[in-house]
């Protein structure tokens, strides 16, 4: 899930995170696994029983968003497919885990979770799949994820897929814009933390490939009570924007000091990070409305919101009440979104293949989501479903639109330049950004 509050807890967790990285669909995947691989993934099991969707994301301490933000999309998911009979005779349910935002203590979530619940996918994580993936897939088990890391661009694990772009797209989309509407001077500003630090190189070579040059770069150690220094270098750069990610303390501390020393705050472009309720609303605290409406605009995958998949989606989200602590929050949240086509993508999957059985469904993940000759589009797991009795070929389009993997399993999004409505309090989109910004 890229571009949310992305901090390790704990000094000297520089080693831990390359240890994992190295791991992460290597060969020392099934490693990781052993604790979990006598237990694999949920089977079919009897008629009538539950099929557990692991949930993994941090749901406590800083990165707690993501949590809520995966629970909304399954439970909406879930939702139309128990609606209709679920899937062979089989109910869905999402069961949630804490990875509390560190690889240290995601890896026994990760663990805990394949061996009581059984899944049969597993939505999730973010920055931690890093360690929770090899784990997942390591005993079969499809992995729908949001991790933005590169390092997964070229990732050829057959259970792993990615349904939000790399950061290495989302800094090639902030410095195409950036470079396309004349700012030519900005300020590349982003916490150290891995989750922002990713799309920072794409984001300088884009921008010079343009022809520009940042006036400044600089690097902020998250969570620090006071940035004065590093906004005073800022200021005397005299840039016209300022290119940025990090989390809401940092952000706000960052930007509030800013405005105090300036006057005011020049155009700010962010990332996804910037467009969650948790970073709007410290910021908002922080600069006031006035400010933050003038000059924060965000860079976000796109979602179009309308469409009989979206339609669905926004119904069965509302309808979650007290399940989901404000359900509207998640309305436009692409991240959500997207957990919730996770599970009607392998809902198809298993009618595709007549089996839940994990190892044998996932190749058919893939053959329900593709474009083909005759194929049927379909919008909801009801549609799909019908199809599929029929002896019809589907294609999944949902309410996040096409996710058409690629032979990376990585699904590819348009990117959008977004403004902020002080109405409303959410960022709506302006502006679609060409797909010849994402020319790998």
């Amino acid at each position: 899930m890229k571009a949310r509050n992305r901090r390790w807890r704990v000094a000297g967790r520089n080693v831990v995170r390359s240890r994992l990285r190295r791991l992460a669909f290597g060969v020392s995947a099934g490693m990781l696994a052993v604790v979990v691989a006598a237990c694999g993934g949920g089977g079919s099991g009897e008629a009538g029983s539950t099929l557990n969707i692991g949930v993994i994301y941090p749901f406590t301490g800083p990165n707690a968003d993501q949590g809520t933000t995966g629970m909304a999309g399954c439970l909406a998911g879930i939702g139309p497919v128990n609606e209709d009979g679920g899937v062979l005779g089989h109910k869905l349910a999402c069961k949630p885990h804490d990875t509390k935002g560190d690889p240290a203590d995601a890896v026994p979530a990760a663990n805990q979770m394949m061996a009581s619940d059984e899944p049969v996918m597993v939505i999730g994580a973010s920055d931690d799949a890093v360690a929770t993936a090899p784990i997942v897939t390591g005993v079969e088990v499809p992995n729908f994820a949001t991790i933005g890391d590169p390092h997964f661009d070229h990732q050829t694990n057959p259970y792993f897929y990615r349904l939000t772009p790399s950061d290495a797209i989302q800094g090639t989309a902030l410095g195409y814009y950036a470079a396309e509407n004349g700012l030519n001077e900005a300020a590349s500003v982003f916490t150290s933390d891995l989750g922002a630090q990713t799309s920072v190189p794409p984001l300088k070579e884009e921008y010079e490939k343009l022809g520009d040059e940042f006036a400044i770069e600089l690097t902020l150690a998250p969570g620090q009570s006071s940035y004065r220094t590093e906004v005073a270098k800022v200021i005397a750069a005299k840039p016209d924007t300022i290119i940025s990610e990090g989390d809401p303390q940092s952000s706000t501390t960052f930007l509030s000091e800013y405005q105090e020393q300036a006057g005011e705050i020049p155009l700010m472009l962010g990332t996804q990070r910037i467009a969650n309720e948790d970073w709007i609303q410290a910021v908002l605290g922080g600069i006031g409305k006035a400010a933050f409406t003038k000059s924060i605009k965000a860079i976000t995958p796109y979602v179009n919101t309308k469409g009989p998949g979206y339609e669905l989606y926004k119904e069965s989200l509302l309808a979650l009440g007290s399940k989901v602590k404000d359900p509207e929050e998640f309305l436009a949240q692409p991240y959500s979104i997207s957990d919730y086509d996770a599970v009607n993508i392998s809902a198809l999957a298993m009618l595709e293949a007549n089996t839940t059985e994990p190892s044998k469904y996932n190749e058919f993940i893939t053959k329900v989501t593709a474009p083909s000759s005759g194929a049927k589009v379909v919008h909801t797991y009801a549609e799909g479903k019908k199809a599929i009795e029929a002896g019809t070929t589907i294609q999944y389009v949902g309410a996040s639109g096409p996710l058409i993997f690629d032979k990376y399993h990585s699904a590819k999004r348009t990117f959008a330049y977004d403004e902020f409505d002080p109405t409303t309090d959410e960022f709506v989109v302006k502006k679609l950004i060409p797909g010849s910004a994402f020319v790998e």
